[in-house]
């Protein structure tokens, strides 16, 4: 039972951090389903995102995936429902009352800056988009074919940020 609450808590503030989009979680949900939690392998996480991508639906998908990988049928439905009933809520909230607030100077400024946070989030780390060395079947290290490509993706997205003020 610990383990069910442990996993609904993890999606829980996992999904209040999806600002601008899930897309930004998806380096921390693999963190703490792979490293830190061992729900998974990090090919399982991989093939369960890659899965999540392929059915119709939200992206966060995964997070169901994570969930019954860890603890069967109880544990998708704890996970898909901490990812996303506590995000629709509050958007239902803040959509219900923006309308009213947007003239108001601390709205204005709240949206400026959550652009940058936005970005930050989707550029997620180096890891999440591929760029990490991986063991090869043999045990070896295979090489990390992007070297300078994806610094220079890493450089274009910094350079958005000023851009969006």
């Amino acid at each position: 039972m610990a383990e069910l609450a442990l996993l609904t808590w993890t999606f829980l503030w996992l999904s209040l951090l999806c600002v601008g989009g899930g897309l930004g979680v998806i380096p921390e949900m693999e963190r703490q389903s792979v490293s830190i939690h061992h729900w998974l392998t990090a090919r399982e996480f991989v093939d369960g995102y890659t899965l999540s991508q392929l059915t119709p639906g939200p992206n966060m998908l995964i997070a169901v995936f994570v969930g019954y990988r860890a603890h069967g049928l109880l544990g998708g439905l704890l996970a898909g429902l901490a990812m996303f009933l506590p995000t629709s809520i509050l958007a239902m909230v803040v959509s219900h009352h923006w309308q009213q607030w947007r003239t108001r100077p601390w709205a204005a400024m709240a949206e400026r800056a959550l652009i940058p946070v936005g970005i930050g989030l989707m550029a997620g780390d180096r890891r999440a988009r591929g760029g990490h060395r991986a063991r090869g079947g043999d045990g070896s290290r295979a090489a990390d074919d992007r070297g300078a490509r994806g610094r220079r993706h890493r450089l274009a997205v910094v350079a958005l940020v000023p851009v969006c003020r």
